[in-house]
């Protein structure tokens, strides 16, 4: 099975601190994705974070409620 190489290219996961969303950060990260972790509780993001980075990937944790325009536009920023 061919894989996907994501080096250099960056992913914003929101909903990334668990189920799908922490599969997906996990899964980008291993393909060579910079990794956003986006979620409301900051501890559940940096806890991701800490698994993708024990794993050698790059990861960043922002806390984050993408039902609130001004915590949205804050996490693009944020991952930009």
């Amino acid at each position: 099975m061919q894989q996907i190489n994501l080096t250099g290219k960056v992913a914003l996961v929101t909903g990334g601190s668990r189920g799908l969303g922490r599969a997906m950060s996990i899964g980008l990260a291993a393909a060579g994705a910079a990794v956003v972790v986006a979620s409301r509780k900051l501890d559940a993001c940096e806890s991701v974070v800490a698994e993708i980075e024990a794993a050698g990937g790059s990861a960043f944790p922002i806390a984050a409620h993408t039902g609130r325009t001004e915590e949205l536009d804050a996490l693009i920023k944020g991952a930009l």
